[in-house]
């Protein structure tokens, strides 16, 4: 029973890592708003991350998150056939 709701906890982590990452990488202004419950955030703010140099380093974040996510989801399914 833990095992299916532990599986269950990383699909639900999973899918909004996958949301906010996008957001992120297509653009940093409507990542800010999107609901606090569905944003990951932290202490970033639009005003300091919401274009230019700040902007960027949401998009890069966004971008590794989303190839990290790639990585994981190869060596589990992928690479080992």
């Amino acid at each position: 029973m833990l095992e299916i709701i532990g599986r269950i906890v990383a699909v639900i982590v999973g899918i909004l890592m996958v949301i906010n990452a996008l957001f992120m990488l297509a653009s940093p202004r409507a990542w800010f708003r999107l609901p606090k419950w569905l944003r990951a955030q932290g202490t970033m703010t639009e005003d300091r991350y919401g274009s230019g140099w700040g902007a960027i380093q949401v998009q890069l974040a966004g971008g590794l998150i989303l190839g990290a996510i790639a990585w994981v989801v190869y060596d589990m399914f992928l690479k080992h056939r």
